[in-house]
C-alpha cells in the first residue's frame, strides 16, 4: 500500500510561518488571560495606588547670579566682536559653588537664623528638598543658578528660599572681603617652608656628589660600561690563547706516546732536570757511578773503597729522591716518580755527555751513542716544550681568572648605577618641583594683591520665590499613565512567559512542523464530542430548529472524506490503528465519532476498542463490558457472537472484554491476525482503538497488521517532545501513516477549526431549515451510494 506522505497528489494544506506576530500575541494573550489580568491588576494598582495616597507638594524657585572678574570682563567686549564661542569660553564651572550652597554648614546657619522658618525641618530634610540647577539661554550655560525648594506648605516653601537668599549672599559678601586675605597669609606662611625645602634639595644634590665622587650617574655609567667591554675583549683574547695553549699542549702529548714515551712521566723528569739542586745531585750520583764501574775491574766489593763507594750512592740516592718528591710534590704516584727519576738521569747524563760524544773518533761506537743521544734530546726537547706548554696554560688561566674578578668587580658597580640614577633623578625632580612651587607662590600672591585693589561685586538675588498654588505631586495623569503601561506591559509579560514555559503544542502548524505529516482533519473543542448523525438532523430539522456543533460533525465528515480519498488512491485503506502521544487527548472519542462519520457516509464500520488497560468504548457506546476483544482471541467462541451490532445502522463495536496481565501478549498473538483479516473481509473499515504508543507499548503489537496509522494529537494536550518520542517508535517500527488528527481546536484561535459552519447553520429558523432540507437531501443521495 502506498503511504499517504509519499503521494504527490494528496492534499496538504501549506505550512504557516512560525515566527512572531500580533497574531500570534493575540492568542497568547486569550489562552492565559486570567494570569494575565491578575498580574496586570496587580502591577496597576501597585503603582497607581501610592501616587493617590501621596500628599501634594508644592514647589517655589528663586534666581542667584553668580558674578566673578571673568564674566566681568567678558561683558566689556564690544558685542560685535562677541561669537557664541567665545562667550561659552568666558564661563567658568559652577558645580562647586553649587555643592557649597547644598553643604551643610550653609542650611545649618541657615537653620540657625532663621528658626522658625525651618521649624520641624532637619539639615537632611532641607537638602533633599532643596535642587540647584545651572540657568541655561540658548543652550549655552550661565552663571545664574535656579534655586527650588518642595514642601507640603507652599507658604514655608517660599519662605525657606527667602531665608536661604539672604545666607547665600551674606556668605559671598564674606568670603570676597576674606578670601583674598586669607589666600596671601597662607602663601607667606608657605613661602619661607617652600624657601626651606628648594635650599634643602640642592644641598643634598651636593652631597649625593660628594659621597659617591661623581658629577652625573649617567656619564659614570658610560665609563663604567666602556671599561666593561674593553675586560669582554681581554676575556675573549685570552680564551683564544688558551685554546691555543690547550691545543699545542694535547699535540706535545700525543708525540710523546707515538714515541712510546708516557707523558707525565717525562713531564715530571723534565721538571727535575730543570731543578739546580736536583741536577747537581744526580751529577754527583752519576760520577759516583761511574768511578765504582772503574774500580770494580780493580777491586772486589768487599773492599772498603767499593763500600765507602757503595754507601755514599745509597745516600745521595736518597737525597735525590727527597728532592724529586720536594719538587713535583706529594700528588705524583711513586711509580711516576721512580720513573721521573730514572728518565731525568738519563737527560742528565746525556747532556753532560753530549760534547765528549761529538768529539770522540770511534767510529762504531760514537754511532751508537750519538743515536742514543740524539734520542734523548728528543725527549728532551719535548718535555721542556710540554713543559713549557703547561706553564703558558697555568699562566693564561690565571689571566682568565683575574679577568672574571676584575668583571665581577665592575659588574658590582655597574648593579650599583641604577640606584645611583635613580636617586640622582629622583634628587633633580625635586629640585624643580620645589622650584617650580616657590615661583608658583611668589607668582599668586602677586595675583591676590592685584586682585584686591580691584573692584568685586557679591552675588545677587534676581528674583524672589514666589508663593506657589498648584502642587507639583501627585500627577494623577502621570501615574494613571504609568500604572496602566506598566500593568499592562507586565501582564502581557506574564502571558508571554507562560506561554514560553508550556511546551504542548497550540496550533496546529506547531504540529505539521513536528511530524511533517498531512492533516486529515481538525476537530473543535466543543461541550459534547458527539456528531450529529443524517437521520437525527432530519428528526431536528422536522421539529423545526437546526442541529448544534455542526462544525464538529463537519470535522469528521471531513476525516471520512480523506480517507475516502486515500482508498480511491491507495486501493486499499481498511484497517486503521488510532493512537496518539500521551493520555487525555481524545483518542477513543475520535475513533467512535469517526465511526460514526464514515456510518453516515453508508460504510460498515467495526470499532475494536484494543485499549485493554483503560478500556473506554463501552462507555461511550453505553454497552457492557463483559465479554469483548480478550475473549475473541483467547476463547473458542466466534467473534460475530461477541461483537456488539448495530449500535446505530451499519456500526459494530467490539469492547475490550475482561481485564488481561499482559495484554501485548495477547494482540501480538496468530489468532489476533487472523480476526483482523476476517474482520477486513466483513467490513468497510475496521477501526483499532489502542493506547497512547508514547506510553504503552501495546499498539506496536498490531500497526504492522493493519493498513495504516492514524495519529491523534491533543492541542494543549500532547508535549512537543511526547509527539516526536512517539514517531520515533512509529518511525522504528516501519509504520504507514496516513496523517494526524488535531482534536481539541480552539474554534476562535485557529484558522483551521471549522467555526463558519455553527455561524452559518445557526441562521434564523425558516432559511435555515431550506438549507438543512437541501444538505439533508445531499447526504441521503451520498449514503445510497
Amino acid at each position: 500500500m502506498n503511504n499517504p506522505i509519499n503521494n504527490p497528489e494528496f492534499v496538504q494544506l501549506p505550512s504557516q510561518e512560525t515566527g512572531f506576530s500580533l497574531s500570534e500575541l493575540k492568542q497568547i494573550i486569550f489562552r492565559r488571560w486570567k494570569p494575565a489580568l491578575i498580574v496586570g491588576t496587580t502591577v496597576f494598582a501597585g503603582i497607581f495606588i501610592p501616587t493617590m495616597l501621596q500628599t501634594p507638594k508644592y514647589q517655589s524657585e528663586t534666581f542667584i547670579l553668580l558674578e566673578n572678574p571673568q564674566t566681568k570682563e567678558s561683558a566689556r567686549i564690544v558685542p560685535g566682536n562677541m561669537t557664541r564661542g567665545s562667550a561659552f569660553s568666558s564661563l567658568r564651572d559652577l558645580s562647586t559653588e553649587i555643592l557649597v550652597l547644598r553643604s551643610n554648614s550653609l542650611i545649618s546657619q541657615a537653620i540657625a537664623q532663621y528658626p522658625n522658618t525651618f521649624k520641624g525641618l532637619s539639615v537632611g530634610e532641607v537638602i533633599s528638598k532643596l535642587s540647584i540647577n545651572t540657568q541655561e539661554v540658548n543652550e549655552i550655560p550661565t552663571d545664574v543658578l535656579t534655586v527650588s525648594f518642595i514642601d507640603s506648605s507652599p507658604q514655608r516653601a517660599k519662605e525657606v528660599l527667602d531665608a536661604l537668599g539672604k545666607v547665600y549672599v551674606q556668605y559671598s559678601l564674606d568670603k570676597q572681603r576674606s578670601q583674598a586675605a586669607n589666600a596671601i597669609d597662607f602663601i607667606d606662611e608657605q613661602l619661607p617652608d617652600s624657601q626651606l625645602d628648594l635650599d634643602k634639595v640642592a644641598y643634598d644634590i651636593r652631597s649625593f656628589r660628594q659621597e659617591n665622587n661623581l658629577v652625573d650617574p649617567n656619564i659614570y655609567a658610560s665609563d663604567v660600561s666602556k671599561f666593561r667591554q674593553s675586560l669582554e675583549q681581554d676575556s675573549r683574547s685570552t680564551e683564544i690563547a688558551l685554546a691555543r695553549a690547550k691545543s699545542k699542549y694535547q699535540e706535545l702529548y700525543f708525540q710523546l706516546q707515538q714515541l712510546g714515551q708516557e707523558p707525565d712521566t717525562i713531564l715530571a723528569s723534565t721538571v727535575l732536570s730543570q731543578d739546580g739542586v736536583y741536577r747537581k745531585l744526580a751529577t754527583q750520583l752519576s760520577g759516583l757511578e761511574t768511578q765504582y764501574l772503574l774500580n770494580s775491574t780493580n777491586f772486589k766489593d768487599t773492599f772498603p773503597i767499593m763500600q765507602d763507594l757503595k754507601d755514599k750512592g745509597q745516600e745521595l740516592q736518597e737525597l735525590l729522591r727527597e728532592r724529586a718528591t720536594q719538587v713535583l710534590g706529594n700528588t705524583v704516584s711513586q711509580a711516576v716518580l721512580d720513573k721521573a727519576i730514572a728518565t731525568s738521569a738519563e737527560i742528565i747524563n746525556n747532556t753532560n755527555t753530549t760534547t765528549s760524544i761529538t768529539n770522540a773518533t770511534e767510529s762504531e761506537s760514537t754511532t751508537e751513542n750519538s743515536e742514543v743521544n740524539s734520542q734523548g734530546n728528543i725527549l728532551a726537547s719535548l718535555g721542556n716544550q710540554l713543559l713549557a706548554a703547561k706553564h703558558e696554560i697555568a699562566i693564561l688561566e690565571s689571566q682568565i681568572g683575574g679577568t672574571d674578578k676584575a668583571k665581577a668587580k665592575v659588574e658590582n658597580s655597574f648593579q650599583d648605577v641604577p640606584q645611583l640614577q635613580e636617586a640622582y633623578a629622583e634628587l633633580e625632580r625635586q629640585l624643580v618641583v620645589k622650584s617650580e612651587s616657590l615661583d608658583y607662590l611668589l607668582k599668586r600672591r602677586q595675583e591676590l594683591q592685584i586682585s584686591l585693589a580691584q573692584e568685586t561685586a557679591p552675588w545677587k538675588v534676581l528674583d524672589k520665590p514666589y508663593l506657589p498654588h498648584k502642587p507639583i505631586s501627585p500627577n494623577i495623569q502621570r501615574g494613571l499613565a504609568l500604572a496602566l503601561a506598566g500593568g499592562g506591559f507586565i501582564g502581557i509579560l506574564t502571558a508571554w512567559l507562560l506561554h514560553q514555559l508550556d511546551t504542548r503544542v497550540k496550533l496546529i502548524d506547531e504540529v505539521k512542523q513536528i511530524t511533517q505529516l498531512p492533516l486529515l482533519g481538525a476537530v473543535p473543542k466543543v461541550l459534547e464530542p458527539r456528531i450529529v448523525l443524517s437521520n437525527e438532523a432530519e428528526i431536528n430539522i422536522s421539529k423545526g430548529y437546526n442541529y448544534s456543533y455542526s462544525s464538529f460533525t463537519e470535522a469528521f465528515r471531513a476525516i471520512a472524506m480523506n480517507l475516502g480519498y486515500m482508498m480511491a488512491q491507495s486501493g486499499k485503506i481498511k484497517s486503521l490503528v488510532l493512537t496518539s502521544s500521551t493520555s487525555s487527548e481524545g483518542k477513543s472519542t475520535t475513533a467512535y465519532n469517526l465511526g460514526l462519520a464514515l456510518t453516515d457516509l453508508g460504510s460498515r464500520v467495526l470499532i475494536v476498542d484494543a485499549d485493554m488497560r483503560k478500556p473506554k468504548m463501552h462507555k461511550l457506546t453505553k454497552q457492557s463490558n463483559e465479554k469483548g476483544l480478550t475473549e475473541a482471541i483467547v476463547s473458542d467462541e466466534h467473534w460475530s457472537e461477541i461483537v456488539n451490532p448495530n449500535i446505530v445502522d451499519g456500526l459494530d463495536v467490539m469492547t475490550a472484554g475482561s481485564n488481561v496481565p499482559n495484554p501485548i501478549a495477547i494482540l501480538n498473538s496468530p489468532k489476533m491476525a487472523q480476526l483482523l483479516k476476517e474482520w477486513e473481509e466483513s467490513y468497510d473499515y475496521v477501526l483499532i482503538d489502542t493506547p497512547p504508543i508514547g506510553i504503552m507499548a501495546d499498539a506496536q503489537s498490531i500497526i504492522h497488521l493493519v493498513d495504516t496509522v492514524l495519529f491523534v494529537v491533543g492541542i494543549e494536550r500532547a508535549t512537543q517532545k511526547s509527539i516526536s518520542h512517539t514517531l520515533e517508535i512509529l518511525q522504528g517500527n516501519h509504520s504507514n501513516l496516513a496523517g494526524f488528527v488535531a482534536n481539541f481546536v480552539e474554534k476562535d484561535l485557529d484558522y483551521y477549526s471549522y467555526s463558519y459552519y455553527s455561524h452559518y447553520y445557526n441562521q434564523p429558523t425558516n432559511s435555515g431549515n431550506e438549507n438543512q432540507q437541501e444538505n439533508s437531501g445531499i447526504m441521503q443521495q451520498f449514503r445510497r451510494r
